[in-house]
């Protein structure tokens, strides 16, 4: 049961990622849910995976990657993420050259990301190609150079733009994950720190009960939210629909098999220096 007024006083600091993709997460938040108590921040994936590091958050949603590289700081809050089953429409790799070519080619990744970052180091991996990394900021076509071999692109500005008009290639990481795994592929969770997992449990135990209403209150809603979003992006409802119906922001066994099976290959690939285990929050513990 949500207690309102367990925090009187003390803002909780909660982030959230500024793309349309967290609406169904937050729309209960949006729309009448949020105490007083909890000061929302918003920013791309890679600044709150910072701020949390730094401690300017309490909770957030971090990328999945962030976490297996600070998986001693932070607890997993149940039933939360960002995972797909196959295409993301989100997440995409966009080239003028056939994947298989892009080996000693200059791939760049977008600053605003590390899990679709490191997960597309994987999928090279897998195929035996070898590109070049630069990271940049990429907003729109006009900041994509002649001699990009491909550019990782995520969030509102993958969905916003037609690359599929500009570029030959357009390859979906959830669809490469799905054709190599067979699993689903988990893109972030949302976190605590541990240490104030540890002063302040019952408060946790709140925002989380929080977070699930408000989620179930945006799956409700996910009309409202698809036209919401469509006006924000300059898109069309049917494609934003069509976005938020591929979208999973559950937690459950079949997504944390995909997200083992990524910190796996994480680990065997010596991109992380320790195996990973998934440590969650527990009210009892």
């Amino acid at each position: 049961m949500i207690n309102q007024n367990i925090a009187v006083g003390q803002n909780i600091r909660v982030g959230r990622i500024s793309y349309v993709n967290v609406a169904p997460v937050y729309y209960g938040f949006d729309t009448g849910l949020k105490p007083e108590w909890i000061k929302m921040l918003s920013a791309p994936p890679s600044v709150l995976n910072n701020m949390m590091l730094k401690g300017d958050l309490d909770i957030s949603p971090v990328s999945s990657a962030a976490y297996a590289q600070h998986q001693d700081k932070w607890l997993i809050l149940p039933d939360l993420s960002i995972s797909c089953f196959g295409k993301i429409m989100s997440v995409i790799i966009v080239s003028r050259y056939p994947f298989y070519q892009l080996n000693n080619k200059k791939v760049i990744f977008t600053d605003e990301s590390e899990t679709a970052a490191e997960l597309l180091k994987l999928l090279f991996m897998s195929k035996r190609i070898a590109p070049f990394f630069e990271t940049r900021t990429i907003k729109n076509p006009k900041d994509i150079q002649k001699d990009d071999g491909a550019v990782l692109l995520i969030g509102d500005t993958a969905l916003k733009e037609k690359w599929s008009a500009h570029y030959d290639y357009v390859w979906d990481l959830g669809d490469m994950w799905k054709k190599l795994t067979g699993l689903p592929f988990v893109f972030a969770i949302w976190v605590v720190k541990k240490s104030f997992a540890d002063k302040r449990p019952e408060t946790v135990s709140s925002i989380i009960d929080l977070f699930h209403s408000s989620k179930k209150k945006g799956g409700q809603n996910i009309d409202r939210i698809a036209k919401s979003a469509a006006a924000k992006l300059g898109i069309s409802v049917d494609t934003c629909s069509e976005y938020f119906d591929k979208l999973c922001y559950d937690l459950n066994s079949f997504q944390i098999d995909g997200i083992e099976a990524f910190f796996k290959r994480l680990y065997k690939e010596k991109i992380v220096s320790k195996p990973v285990k998934l440590s969650f929050f527990d009210f009892r513990r």
